[in-house]
């Protein structure tokens, strides 16, 4: 009976930790042409906040000591999940970029 206690609990403590890395949707609530030069700036916002969070995230972070104490391969999903993040906030702050100086918006 221990040992399914003891996976029961890892299962709930990996669910729970899984439940603490970041999510970025790079989408925004209206297409990208839609958008206007303050609405792309707060794009960018969201989208640099949701990378330093990842970035808080990764190596010797707590989500990775918790992993490590309750499930050892939870700190290579934790690691890829974060990298996956930081990549898609990268990737749509340039786009950003791009949309914004094509509209010739000022700042």
């Amino acid at each position: 009976m221990s040992k399914k206690l003891f996976v029961v609990a890892t299962a709930l403590a990996a669910l729970s930790l899984a439940s603490c890395a970041p999510r970025y949707n790079p989408n925004a609530q209206k297409p990208d042409t839609e958008l206007s030069c303050v609405e792309i700036k707060s794009e960018v916002a969201r989208a640099q906040q949701a990378r330093e969070e990842a970035g808080k995230n990764r190596g010797l972070s707590g989500q990775n000591i918790a992993w490590a104490i309750f499930f050892i391969p939870g700190i290579l999903a934790n690691e890829y999940t974060n990298d996956q993040v930081q990549k898609a906030a990268d990737d749509r702050i340039a786009k950003l970029n791009q949309l914004y100086a094509a509209r010739s918006c000022t700042q």
